[in-house]
């Protein structure tokens, strides 16, 4: 019979069962034998032969030694019982599964900024350095969002993850292999982002490819296009929905938690005001115009026993007052709380969107330099100074403001 070949095998941890694997192109195969020696005696330490139709061979854990060299063969066995040759000697190693996590977060952990700087905790017992590794980002349902390029630095192994949303669950992982193959794994770790300000990081950053000899720009906006073929008027930075609707299949993600806001103006009518849906969660919000004036809203969330129902207290305001409608879920338990201004400014709101407003005296101001990009400033955030001196450098921000 032909010669079985043993495919290489990197180095494990004994402490664990591993499956070694080969390569037939004989009969089927019926049954294999797997042959392992020390390395430094040639003492036979495993001699088995298993009933097995697959090209693989499971080794028992604790069957070998960590931080020992060994010698492999293997055969394989017909239907009548006849055996290959032996396969050529292949050598391995075996050392302890190494230490490999994240050193300055645990799981479930709540993120005060747009960015975090992950670092790794490696050790080995037997020394077995890091070769390379690569670190990865994923959202709440575990979808592969972004990943760093692979790294080789076994001394500092560190990597940013920036713009991240606010409120918003990502999983964060790192991979990678020894110098002599052994697979690490920090597996899923849980984070939760809640900050109050976005970092440095929190709308644009820049990262330099000096192979190729660009700038890759990374941002965490996204620019979400209604799957409906109409115009729309855009009047202080609202869309006019009027005896009008809007419609997106795609781009709006509902997370386990969230916390939506609406707000919007001539809501004091009967009308079905949003409705989203996926394959897991579905929610309408309505409004109710009763005779005397007063209007109420309903949030709807349909599930497997009946309907979830809402309402709020019911309240007069007039068509020109901003509304908004905060929907918070956590945990199955939903939150319904409405919020009225009478007769809002517009002065110094603030401007999302693709293009310049055709007013943009009302909205926050745009500052642009020689050396920095232009961003929108908001006011929130923004401290202004009035005053003949230059306030201290140590107290000033980036949107900071002396007049």
């Amino acid at each position: 019979m032909a010669k079985t070949i043993l495919n290489r095998i990197a180095p494990f941890d004994a402490k664990k069962e591993k499956i070694i694997s080969f390569s037939w192109a004989g009969n089927q195969a019926y049954a294999n034998r797997l042959i392992i020696y020390d390395a430094n005696s040639l003492a036979v330490v495993y001699d088995k032969k298993i009933d097995a139709m697959t090209y693989t061979h499971t080794l028992p854990s604790n069957t070998l030694t960590n931080g020992k060299k060994y010698i492999a063969q293997c055969q394989v066995f017909d239907v009548e019982d006849i055996p290959s040759d032996l396969s050529d000697k292949l050598f391995f190693a075996t050392y302890e599964a190494p230490e490999f996590n994240f050193y300055n977060i645990e799981n479930e952990q709540t993120i005060k900024s747009a960015s975090y700087e992950a670092i790794i905790y490696y050790f080995q017992k037997e020394y077995e350095e890091i070769q390379s590794y690569r670190f990865y980002l994923y959202d709440g349902t575990k979808t592969l969002l972004s990943e760093s390029n692979t790294l080789y630095d076994g001394n500092s192994i560190k990597y940013t993850y920036k713009a991240l949303d606010n409120h918003t669950k990502y999983y964060v992982r790192c991979q990678g292999t020894t110098v002599n193959g052994m697979e690490i794994d920090t597996g899923y770790i849980q984070i939760y982002t809640d900050y109050k300000a976005p970092s440095s990081y929190g709308l644009l950053y820049a990262e330099n490819d000096a192979v190729h000899g660009y700038i890759k720009l990374h941002t965490n906006v996204t620019v979400i296009e209604c799957s409906d073929n109409k115009t729309f008027k855009f009047e202080d930075g609202m869309i006019d929905l009027r005896n009008n609707s809007i419609h997106y299949e795609e781009g709006f993600v509902i997370p386990d938690d969230f916390t939506l806001l609406l707000r919007g103006m001539s809501l004091n009518q009967t009308a079905t005001i949003l409705e989203l849906s996926n394959t897991q969660y579905s929610l309408i919000l309505s409004s109710y115009l009763y005779d005397d004036g007063r209007t109420r809203f309903k949030l709807t969330v349909p599930n497997p026993l009946g309907n979830y129902i809402l309402y709020s207290k019911p309240e007069s305001f007039d068509a020109n007052a901003m509304v908004g409608i905060w929907i918070r879920r956590v945990k199955d338990i939903y939150q319904l709380e409405i919020f009225v201004e009478e007769n809002p400014l517009f002065e110094n709101d603030i401007w999302y969107g693709r293009q310049m407003p055709n007013n943009p005296e009302l909205y926050d101001k745009w500052i642009d330099t020689d050396d920095l990009f232009t961003y929108v400033v908001d006011k929130d955030i923004m401290k202004t100074y009035t005053s003949d001196e230059e306030p201290d450098d140590k107290n000033l921000e980036i949107d900071d403001l002396w007049m």
